[in-house]
């Protein structure tokens, strides 16, 4: 889980600063957040070993995508907090089910907990639609219409779902593993199965009206 709410910044700050790893004036972790985002850089990785005393920094020394941190540079509506969540998503961390639910309410990202990725009015405004295509996939209409003709073209010998996942694997969402492609896929064609537009034999799939 990523956290960013202030005691979790105090209690990280205090723990650098008992392993004398930061002077407690200069160097605390709030200050490094907002030097970090008055320079439009990704927000720092913090992991702390209590046990061992140690603690890992990770600064960013450039921006991951100079058009999203222009929007947050010309966006006054987006907070310190927004900021740090934002970056969050976009390196992939796991929100917290609340600061979550709060970017979700506001449109700034979408997608279903915890597996978020920025809005489509963020792709707009940040001019990364085809970023944002990428990691959202194709619309599940048009997913089915490729399947199909996949499966049509096939003919008589039928397509299995490996055949059928190599073909069309690149048009999903490209944050899911194979794993869950292959998991997407099965419950695509089941969906197509039920709606008349394929059907089964075996572990083969072919064009609904098909004579085995």
């Amino acid at each position: 889980m990523y956290d960013t709410n202030e005691d979790v910044l105090v209690a990280r700050n205090n723990a650098m600063v008992n392993f004398n790893m930061i002077d407690i004036v200069g160097r605390g972790i709030r200050k490094i957040f907002n030097e970090q985002w008055k320079r439009h850089f990704p927000m720092p990785d913090y992991e702390i070993d209590a046990a061992n005393k140690e603690v890992a920094v990770r600064l960013y020394g450039n921006a991951i995508n100079e058009k999203y941190t222009k929007l947050l540079k010309e966006n006054k509506d987006l907070s310190l907090e927004d900021c740090i969540l934002l970056d969050a998503v976009q390196k992939g961390h796991r929100l917290n089910e609340s600061d979550a639910k709060n970017l979700l309410e506001r449109g700034l990202v979408e997608g279903e907990y915890p597996d978020l990725t920025i809005s489509l009015n963020i792709a707009r405004q940040t001019k990364q639609l085809p970023e944002y295509t990428k990691v959202k996939g194709l619309e599940r209409d048009k997913i089915k219409q490729m399947t199909l003709q996949y499966i049509q073209n096939a003919g008589e010998e039928g397509a299995k779902l490996d055949a059928i996942l190599e073909y069309i694997k690149d048009v999903l969402p490209s944050t899911k593993s194979l794993e869950q492609k292959r998991r997407l896929l099965r419950h695509i064609l089941e969906e197509m199965k039920n709606e008349n537009m394929i059907q089964v034999n075996g572990r083969t799939w072919f064009e609904n009206g098909y004579k085995s």
